[in-house]
Formats: C-alpha cells, sequence, structure tokens
C-alpha cells in the first residue's frame, strides 16, 4: 500500500533538514571537506536515498533520526523538529535543553524503547541517550549537543488588563510588563519572553497554567503556532492556518477558524513550544 502522507509538521520538519544539510555543505566546503549526500548518508549509516527521502518529505523523522541529525548538523533537536522534540520531553524521554545530567532512565511502556541519558564535560553538554528494544539487548546510541551559551533567563510576561504592552522591550534588560517570574531556556532569540497559557483551546499541546515560549526573531510560517495580539488589546495564542485574504488562525481544542485583516493585528509572533509551570522561578 502506498505510504502514508506526512503531516504538515512532518514537512516543516524535511525542510529544516534540508536547509541545515546545505548549510553543512558550505561549512564542509568552506573546510575543503567532501560535502555530497552520500557523504551525509553515510555518517547516519543509511543510504543516500532514504538520505534524499528524509529530506525530501517522504519519511517521517523517529527519535533515533532526530538526535543522529542533530549531532550530524550540530544543532539542538528542536531546530530540526520542535513537535517531536517536545514530545520526547513531555514524556521523559528526552532531558529539558537545560538540564545537563541527573535525568532519570524513563520507559515507552507501549513500544517497549528505553533512554538511558548521560552527559559529558567541557563547553557544550553532549547528552548520549541509549535506546534499547524488548527484542534486543544491544543498546543503540542517540546523541545530541545542548549548547550552554544558548541558556539564559527568559522573563514571563503577564497578560493582565488588557494584554501586553504594544512595546515589548525597554532599553534594559528585561521586557516591558515583565513579571519576577523567568525559566533558564535555550534559546538564541535575545527578545524571547514567556507568555502565561490561558484558556484550554489550544489543548493538549498548551495546557492552563503552562508558559508558551514565544520568539519574535523566528518568522512565523503555516501551521506554526503563534501568540497574536490584536488591534483591540486582546492576546490570544494560536495557530497560524493561511495569509490569503487576511490571516486566519485556528485552535487545536475548539472548532472553525478566525479570519482578521492585517490592519486588526499589531503583531503576530512565533511560539516555539510550551514551558511547563515547574520550571518557573522567582526573581530575587
Amino acid at each position: 500500500m502506498p505510504a502514508k502522507p506526512l503531516t504538515p509538521s512532518q514537512l516543516k520538519d524535511a525542510k529544516r533538514l534540508d536547509q541545515l544539510f546545505h548549510r553543512w555543505q558550505d561549512q564542509r566546503a568552506a573546510a575543503g571537506l567532501k560535502k555530497s549526500q552520500e557523504v551525509a548518508a553515510g555518517e547516519l549509516g543509511i543510504g543516500q536515498s532514504g538520505f534524499s527521502q528524509y529530506l525530501k518529505g517522504k519519511i517521517p523523522l523517529n527519535p533515533d533520526k532526530l538526535m543522529a541529525f542533530s549531532k550530524l548538523f550540530d544543532v539542538r533537536p528542536e531546530e530540526i523538529s520542535p513537535q517531536l522534540t517536545s514530545e520526547l520531553r513531555d514524556k521523559g524521554l528526552l532531558p529539558l535543553a537545560k538540564e545537563t545530567g541527573d535525568v532519570n532512565s524513563s520507559k515507552n511502556a507501549e513500544n517497549g524503547v528505553q533512554f538511558s541519558p548521560s552527559t559529558t564535560h567541557q563547553g557544550g553538554n553532549t547528552g548520549n541517550l541509549q535506546m534499547r528494544t524488548e527484542t534486543g539487548n544491544v543498546p543503540v546510541p542517540l546523541q545530541y549537543s545542548v549548547d550552554n551559551w544558548n541558556v539564559r533567563r527568559v522573563f514571563v510576561v503577564g497578560r493582565a488588563q488588557g494584554g501586553m504592552p504594544e512595546r515589548l522591550w525597554t532599553d534594559g534588560d528585561y521586557p516591558v510588563g515583565a513579571t519576577d517570574e523567568f525559566a533558564e531556556i535555550a534559546t538564541t532569540d535575545p527578545h524571547a519572553f514567556l507568555s502565561p497559557i490561558v484558556g484550554t483551546s489550544m489543548s493538549p499541546r498548551y495546557n492552563p497554567g503552562e508558559f508558551a515560549l514565544v520568539e519574535p526573531g523566528t518568522e512565523p510560517e503555516l501551521e506554526d503556532d503563534v501568540l497574536v495580539r490584536l488591534a483591540t488589546g486582546e492576546t490570544m495564542l494560536k495557530r497560524l492556518i493561511s495569509r490569503r485574504g487576511g490571516i486566519t488562525l485556528a485552535s487545536y481544542n475548539e472548532p472553525g477558524t478566525l479570519l482578521f485583516k492585517e490592519a486588526d493585528i499589531t503583531w503576530l509572533y512565533y511560539v516555539a513550544h510550551p514551558v511547563p509551570a515547574r520550571k518557573i522561578k522567582q526573581r530575587m
């Protein structure tokens, strides 16, 4: 039977992989190294045809390949697949980006896959996740890297009393409307902030009591989650569905869509992933 078409999210993962591969080629060329798909595929232990299908969106990523591509391209797994990375972290199969060890092993009872994380040293943190299946005892290393330099304080911006201010940042270190709450998160966006999640329209991905990591420096694409500020002062967390004839937004947990004119929207920012409440700390 024909292969099942990839979801919009999986197709976006493939697009990111293709972009990262071209960046990898440029870096290899600058260093005078071979840069073909055959070379990259060999690093992953797969054939060139399979490698090409990942980049073309013919084969969806799984946890093993996500970590392998992350290591090959020297990026965090969420830079390849934010959704898959978030799902793995929600299930406890992958440490949060800021964590560097002392992470308990966890087991997926449905498929019998166990990850045993360990970490190494100096500079960034390199984790080595070992996957064991019920049908074999030989561990398969799943490696990923986390850049310590990108882990920093990201502050919570309140959404009460008419929403967030139109101008989000001061000339200082904190965004306008910042509370005393923050989380230490890996992000390359200097203007990143956290927004409290209210309501259940975006469940189960975003739940009340959690926070959304907003990265204004990333241009949202279709099917991305976005934080939207309306000209009326209302702020909402939604999915970006279309830009044709206006801005069309939708929810995960509610039927129907919302259509706005460009003039009705003050700003629309990319949302990277949810942040659990347990990661929030108080500024002293």
